[in-house]
């Protein structure tokens, strides 16, 4: 007998009290930006400085992972405390609301990116790095090379390499991708796929991806964009499919969105999922097995092997709700103010080098920069022990990328034994420009080498309690103080 949520029986009379999910109320997008920064718990969180005092923590390390706002705490805890249980097949009352709770999901994310469900599929994952790896997995029969750019996250790149040698595009002295190069690369190749960045995690530049999207088209080729860094900052828009700059696919996390880690999707096309085989075969993707058969089911299931993480993705969905609310265009217009400010900051502080292209309208509030002197290492750790300022530091497992960077821009100073890397400052929703000149003030301290402590670089072998921010295990290093 097939197992499928369409084959339950659902008294009528207790469908309005099953607690399916509620809209939250309306009105953050009348919010000023400190009422929406007040939604945010950890904007309220105080860190130890190395002198003994406190600082209010300003979390700049949005790139990497975000905070949720209590909208997304409350739901994310309400489905644990109040509705947990396993979707799919369950007759009893918790497993109702949650399957309905979580396949609402699919068309809030849908919605949010403008797609859409008969042609176009969400799938649900654990992590950008799964629905890219999926799409890999799709696209494997298909005749033709995939073509990456220089621009990309390692994840972007990784899960095409290991089925296959890759075409890859270079970009200029600037950091920005070579659109020559792309379009040399399609006309004298059999493209199947051209797999490119929303936003680079590196430098926050944005690359044009429905004009790359139509040069695929016109080679016969798909697009997949990896938009972890572009979700939860510019509006995202696939178009349909009768559109020549329309997205095939689109990966992005929640964890980069402002909900928990542990959740993301892939949006693709509903045949093309349909075709290939399962990723991952196991429980809730088969109709009927025997011993020796089995009926597989369609798109998203079929590519949904075991159990998801339900709350995960309901928290993400609350989230993008959440971000639906307060208006992409207008976090988009706080960010690019944001980003405008640093950077003009940093570039009039003399012996700072900020990485990749100068103009802040190109970009997203990511910010990788260098202090004449100063290793990144050492410099992300003097602003979190000092400043109470989480900034990343390394090469952002985009090393390609970084590696192009350094040796056009230059700027570094690496750590004995340490790969050069760079400081990465990333803004979110609820920074402002207090925090940008919190920044800029940390960053003169660097150049000005006046920080009070001394600092030693820890290796991933030790067992001393590690207090400074963490490098990127890209390096495996990090540095504390004395």
């Amino acid at each position: 007998m097939a197992c499928s949520p369409a084959q339950l029986i659902c008294p009528l009379s207790t469908g309005a009290s099953l607690g399916y999910t509620q809209p939250m109320p309306a009105g953050d997008e009348a919010l000023s930006w400190d009422a929406i920064r007040a939604k945010f718990p950890i904007a309220r969180r105080r860190i130890p400085l190395i002198d003994g005092s406190e600082a209010p923590l300003l979390y700049l390390d949005h790139a990497a992972s975000t905070h949720s706002p209590s909208c997304v705490l409350e739901r994310y805890t309400r489905f644990m405390t109040e509705e947990y249980a396993n979707i799919h097949r369950g007759t009893h009352l918790l497993s109702r609301v949650a399957t309905r709770s979580f396949d609402d999901c699919y068309t809030t994310v849908a919605s949010f990116i403008g797609g859409e469900l008969d042609g176009g599929a969400i799938v649900f994952l654990g992590n950008t790095t799964q629905a890219i790896d999926l799409v890999a997995h799709v696209m494997d029969p298909v005749p033709g090379k995939v073509l990456v750019t220089d621009l990309e996250h390692h994840s972007n790149d990784l899960p095409y390499r290991k089925r296959g040698p890759l075409l890859r595009a270079r970009v200029d002295e600037h950091g920005r991708l070579d659109m020559d190069h792309v379009r040399d690369l399609l006309r004298s190749n059999l493209v199947k796929l051209v797999a490119v960045t929303g936003a680079s995690n590196v430098t926050g530049w944005m690359p044009d991806i429905h004009a790359l999207a139509r040069l695929a088209h016109e080679h016969g080729a798909l697009i997949a964009c990896d938009c972890a860094q572009l979700l939860a900052h510019q509006q995202i828009d696939v178009r349909g499919v009768d559109d020549p700059e329309h997205l095939d696919f689109v990966a992005a996390a929640g964890h980069k969105a402002y909900a928990p880690f542990g959740s993301s999707f892939l949006y693709g096309p509903r045949w093309l999922l349909d075709e290939a085989p399962p990723y991952l075969p196991g429980g809730g993707t088969a109709s009927r097995v025997s011993a020796r058969r089995v009926e597989f089911v369609g798109t998203p299931d079929r590519h949904q092997g075991g159990t998801p993480n339900i709350g995960g993705v309901i928290a993400m969905a609350e989230s993008l709700r959440f971000l639906a609310r307060v208006g992409m265009d207008r976090i988009r217009e706080h960010e690019r103010e944001l980003t405008a400010a640093a950077m003009r900051g940093l570039q009039a502080i003399d012996g700072v080098t900020v990485y990749g292209p100068s103009d802040p309208d190109a970009r997203l509030g990511v910010l990788s920069f260098n202090v004449e002197g100063v290793s990144d290492l050492l410099g992300a750790a003097v602003l979190s022990e000092e400043r109470g300022i989480a900034c990343r530091n390394g090469r952002f497992c985009a090393h390609v990328y970084m590696d192009r960077l350094l040796a056009e821009q230059r700027g570094y100073a690496a750590e004995p034994g340490a790969t050069p890397g760079a400081v990465r400052a990333s803004f979110g929703i609820y920074n402002t420009l207090a925090d940008v000149e919190r920044l800029l003030e940390g960053v003169q301290m660097l150049r000005a080498r006046s920080w009070k402590g001394r600092y030693r670089v820890l290796g991933p072998d030790s067992e001393e309690a590690v207090q400074a921010e963490f490098a990127s295990r890209c390096n495996d290093r990090w540095m504390a103080p004395e």
